[in-house]
């Protein structure tokens, strides 16, 4: 039988060639850093990335973060006065240019005047804020004014019709005609200025004012002057006057005593007291 043919021995040269190509081929991840030099690979920023291509990743971030405006972290005042001029804020409080909302009440423009907002302008700068942030908060702040001024209005207007109801329960019949009594005394005793005051405010309406001034009037005036021709010299009486003269009449002997002569007079007086209060005579 022929013999088998000797198997080739490898070139050294060969392995060392393939070894050198498979060394080559090999990642190098476990310490990609080996690879720079020693002045830098030791450095501690780099413990934190793990690959060569993490590494890349950095530098392609830091990349598309240069040349874009930066905010260092503030640390001293003047950091602080920096930042705000970086985001915005004017150079002095007259570089706001402000503006109130429209359609604000007249009432709650008056306290937004010049030196109102001048206040705010320099209020505004000293906290730093930016034009945009000035403008928005002088509108949030006088929306809210109007939002409560709209608020006290309809409290004061209801206040005012629960006062003018009561004081028609209380005046009763003699409403009317001692809302002419306050009228008298104030044309009398007011005068002008104090008209023009009473017309602007509206107070010369209010249920308190009209009482005053009809008690002042009953107070200083002659009866006839009061009552005039319309009512052939006749008040109306409230229901309280009424009662108390009823109950003066009604202390007369003659009231209770039928035999008294006057006794009819009397009873028709005290019954004529409560119809000129309350009736329609």
């Amino acid at each position: 039988m022929p013999s088998e043919a000797p198997m080739p021995t490898p070139d050294p040269v060969d392995n060392m060639d393939n070894a050198g190509t498979e060394a080559t081929q090999k990642p190098a991840n476990d310490d990609w850093r080996s690879a720079l030099s020693d002045d830098i690979k030791g450095n501690p920023t780099l413990e934190k990335i793990k690959s060569v291509n993490a590494l890349a990743s950095s530098y392609i971030n830091l990349q598309s973060h240069l040349g874009r405006d930066k905010i260092t972290k503030p640390i001293t005042e003047d950091d602080w006065q920096d930042v705000y001029n970086f985001l915005g804020r004017p150079q002095g409080p007259d570089g706001y240019d402000l503006s109130l909302p429209d359609e604000l009440p007249e009432p709650v423009k008056g306290q937004f005047n010049d030196e109102g907002l001048g206040a705010f302008k320099k209020a505004a700068h000293s906290f730093g804020l930016s034009a945009n942030q000035a403008q928005d908060l002088l509108g949030w702040y006088a929306d809210l004014r109007a939002q409560q001024h709209a608020a006290m209005q309809e409290n004061s207007s209801q206040s005012l019709e629960n006062a003018e109801r009561e004081l028609h329960q209380k005046w009763g019949r003699a409403y009317e005609q001692n809302v002419g009594y306050a009228r008298k005394a104030f044309e009398e005793y007011g005068g002008d200025d104090l008209a023009r005051i009473m017309d602007g405010s509206g107070l010369g309406n209010h249920p308190a004012v009209l009482e005053a001034f009809a008690n002042i009037a009953k107070s200083t005036m002659a009866d006839k002057d009061l009552a005039g021709p319309t009512n052939q010299g006749k008040q109306v009486l409230t229901p309280e006057e009424a009662k108390a003269e009823a109950a003066t009449v009604m202390a007369h002997p003659a009231y209770l005593d039928k035999n008294h002569p006057e006794h009819t007079s009397v009873v028709r007086k005290v019954q004529s007291l409560f119809e000129r209060a309350y009736g329609d005579a």
